[in-house]
């Protein structure tokens, strides 16, 4: 076998290796789409609330619209903090992607670099679904709390 013909093949495996982590960026996309969504449904929600908030009202009613606010700005935080810990990672995957193909064309042992970028990917996204875990728990709890339904506890018959 030829010395080019090996450099094919090798570059086929570097390209095998690297469909991995294009597979997660496009599952770290598919997260975006869904921060992005919940992010929206709590800016219009917001934008709503503010409104209401501008015309006068009682005092409970509007203690009410604003501890609904800050339960929205708490939960907006945790979507910022998911969405960038989230292209964070998508961002150091690539990297990965990106790595291993320097690595082999140039031949560079760069093992401990990608095995610590793909590491800190990892983490980021571990991080990233801990805070989209901490923005659902306080949307139900919002939700417990009556602030965004109405109590349906009442039996209909």
């Amino acid at each position: 076998m030829d010395a080019s013909a090996l450099q094919v093949l090798t570059m086929a495996k570097v390209i095998q290796t690297a469909v991995a982590p294009v597979f997660l960026i496009t599952g770290i996309a598919a997260t975006l789409g869904v921060l992005s969504n919940r992010l929206a449904r709590i800016t219009d929600r917001a934008r709503l609330l503010d409104r209401r908030l501008k015309h006068p009202q009682d005092e409970s009613t509007t203690f009410d619209l604003q501890t609904e606010m800050r339960a929205l700005l708490k939960r907006s935080r945790c979507i910022h903090i998911a969405f960038s810990a989230s292209v964070l990672s998508a961002l150091l995957v690539s990297a990965v992607v990106m790595m291993l193909f320097i690595s082999h064309l140039h031949t560079m042992d760069l093992g401990i670099t990608i095995a610590s970028a793909f590491i800190g990917a990892m983490a980021l996204l571990i991080a990233a679904f801990l805070a989209l875990l901490a923005e659902v728990f306080l949307a139900t709890r919002s939700m417990r709390r009556g602030m965004i339904f109405a109590d349906f506890s009442q039996d209909d018959n």
